[in-house]
């Protein structure tokens, strides 16, 4: 089958696959390492008294403001805020993400609330000890852990 003369959106030619020139270009810039996306994703979840950030993939500079607005919600959600991080899926993590996790502790504290992190692994983990964060923001095994010493005996 020939696709001679057959153009798409802005005049580009599409090819045999059914794609154009752009958007082959722009599938490899999104690429990230080993060949997989590079995106960053967020699940909250309420789990009792505690509020629960998931999150997955690479918290970067690009990332780093949608996890500061999703914290900042988060705030608003529980009185006081208790809020669990959890890293199990996070694969990279930058300083702009490390800086956001800092700057949310103040303002979580300043309400009465706390926040802590679960499932630290990996570099992620060798970085919050590195910069002392981890004395700074509680690193526990489990979401189930973390959520237990954010609510203490009144759970």
């Amino acid at each position: 089958m020939c696709n001679h003369g057959r153009t798409g959106p802005g005049g580009s030619r599409i090819r045999q696959d059914g794609t154009s020139r752009g958007e082959q270009r722009r599938a490899r810039v999104e690429r990230g390492r080993y060949g997989e996306p590079e995106t960053f994703s967020m699940l909250t979840v309420l789990q009792d008294h505690v509020v629960v950030i998931h999150m997955y993939g690479e918290l970067d500079l690009i990332a780093a403001p949608a996890l500061r607005a999703r914290l900042a919600e988060a705030v608003g959600l529980r009185n006081p805020p208790r809020i669990v991080v959890d890293a199990e899926a996070l694969t990279f993590c930058d300083s702009t993400g490390l800086s956001v996790l800092m700057g949310a502790l103040p303002a979580v504290r300043s309400v009465g609330g706390d926040l802590a992190l679960s499932n630290a692994h990996g570099r992620f983990a060798r970085m919050l000890r590195i910069t002392g964060l981890d004395s700074e923001l509680p690193v526990h095994d489990s979401v189930a852990s973390a959520a237990a010493f954010l609510t203490g005996p009144e759970a």
